[in-house]
């Protein structure tokens, strides 16, 4: 008898599937506006550089942040979370908030219908985790409706009802996403580097590093987004490198470079580093800026999510993580080599800058395509070790 389609089982299924495929064509679409202008009805709306960055944080990255979320809390709460028609409910809302803008001029309709999901994935993911009472994780509630309180402000400038609040939205939106990576990656990453290698080592943590962590990441990202003085920036920065230096390293075996579910994720983390290295430079040399904020976003956000959901796409289906795709070192690489490109190469050839972009861009969009090729019947089909 055939299994039947799992997708709408569990949340990381489409939400992994639909921000892979969205991750590529948001590329394509931006790396087509950027090269030869290309003018969409979305753009009538949206600048078209607000759409590339709100749709990275608000589209990309809440779709990898939702299907975590409901498949994380599911594990601790043993209760199950939005599956069946609610979870199609949810990815629908999700996807309508990504086409609308390409099919109406209404900004009042855009506005409204990509408002939606976010206020919905809090109650989906309130539920179980109030009904246990799992306070730990109550801040994921929190979390989510501050980024849709982001959300709803930014649409109220495009709206022309307030002004002056979309870099700043996107910006605090940005860094809370990079911030929930740091918490969850101290919580997983010594796990899944100890466990995934051929021979178990057990990780360092440090106390004072795991309690400075996030403290000395948000001072950071507060002096970047508000004080932006930059002798603040540089003492903050600073301090959140060291901080997290040494967490990177109490986590490091040589052994990691054998295993590419586990060297992936230290590689994104190493670029949080980089980060707030670079944005230091930002604060006392502008042309640094959108540097900084691309070895965040490619490095850290976009290394990380897709190291993430192909470890958890394998975990979660009862595949054996230590045979995973044989593609997915090219996926890796891509994916790290978009960043070199996009944030070192363009210093060290500045004439070429322009071009520079057009390959990061390209790079990232091999990346997330090939990741959808290899992933999609992962994504679609039952566990493997279900009867």
């Amino acid at each position: 008898m055939k299994k039947p389609l799992a997708l709408f089982s569990l949340g990381f299924r489409p939400f992994f599937f639909m921000a892979s495929v969205f991750a590529a064509l948001a590329m394509l679409i931006w790396f087509s506006v950027y090269l030869f202008s290309l003018k969409l009805l979305a753009f009538e709306y949206y600048p078209s550089t607000v759409w590339h960055a709100h749709e990275m944080v608000f589209g990309y990255s809440m779709a990898v942040i939702a299907g975590f979320l409901l498949t994380a809390i599911k594990n601790w709460t043993g209760i199950q979370t939005a599956n069946s028609w609610h979870l199609f409910l949810l990815i629908c809302v999700w996807i309508v908030g990504r086409v609308i803008p390409f099919v109406v001029d209404s900004g009042c309709l855009i506005a409204l219908l990509d408002s939606l999901f976010l206020p919905l994935l809090a109650v989906y993911i309130a539920i179980p985790l109030v009904k246990v009472g799992n306070k730990r994780n109550y801040f994921m509630i929190a979390l989510v409706l501050v980024l849709s309180s982001l959300n709803i402000l930014l649409h109220l400038e495009l709206l022309g009802l307030i002004n002056n609040i979309i870099d700043t939205a996107l910006k605090s939106a940005f860094y809370l996403i990079i911030a929930l990576i740091i918490v969850m990656a101290g919580r997983v990453f010594p796990m899944f580097s100890q466990n995934g290698v051929p021979n178990r080592y057990q990780v360092t943590k440090y106390v004072w590093v795991e309690r400075l962590a996030l403290p000395s990441y948000f001072a950071f990202a507060i002096a970047l987004i508000f004080v932006q003085i930059p002798i603040v920036v540089l003492i903050t920065g600073l301090f959140a490198a060291a901080v997290h230096l040494m967490r990177l390293k109490g986590w490091y075996n040589p052994q990691i470079w054998q295993v590419p579910l586990v060297w992936v994720l230290h590689i994104g983390y190493l670029f949080l580093i980089v980060g707030l290295l670079m944005s230091i430079l930002g604060a006392y040399k502008p042309e640094y800026i959108f540097l900084a904020l691309h070895a965040f976003s490619i490095g850290v956000l976009g290394i990380v999510t897709i190291g993430m959901m192909a470890r958890v796409s394998i975990g979660h289906t009862g595949r054996d993580l230590r045979n995973p795709p044989k593609f997915i070192k090219v996926i890796f690489v891509a994916m790290v080599l978009a960043v070199i490109i996009r944030v070192f190469a363009s210093i060290w050839f500045v004439e070429f800058y322009r071009w520079t972009i057009v390959v990061s861009a390209g790079l990232w969009f091999v990346a997330f395509a090939l990741f959808v090729w290899v992933y999609a019947k992962i994504w679609i089909k039952p566990r493997v070790d279900e009867n």
